[in-house]
């Protein structure tokens, strides 16, 4: 993925604190964690919708995302 990309975000709830043992992979202007990562336990979340057309790599995160699954 690019290092900077857009993605639609519509956000009434957000995570403001990354907890213990993730990392925060992206940040907005709107929002301080966008994604975050724990790599060791394979868990991943993010704060966007990686399934709409505005969101710009959307499926490239998805096939990310199944990669690391299989």
């Amino acid at each position: 993925l690019a290092p900077e990309t857009r993605v639609w975000a519509s956000h009434a709830d957000e995570v403001k604190e990354v907890p213990p043992g993730f990392k925060r992979t992206a940040h907005s202007d709107v929002c301080g964690v966008e994604a975050m990562s724990n790599t060791d336990d394979d868990l991943y979340g993010v704060q966007w919708h990686p399934e709409v057309a505005h969101t710009e790599e959307g499926e490239a995160v998805f096939e990310n995302f199944l990669s690391i699954c299989e």
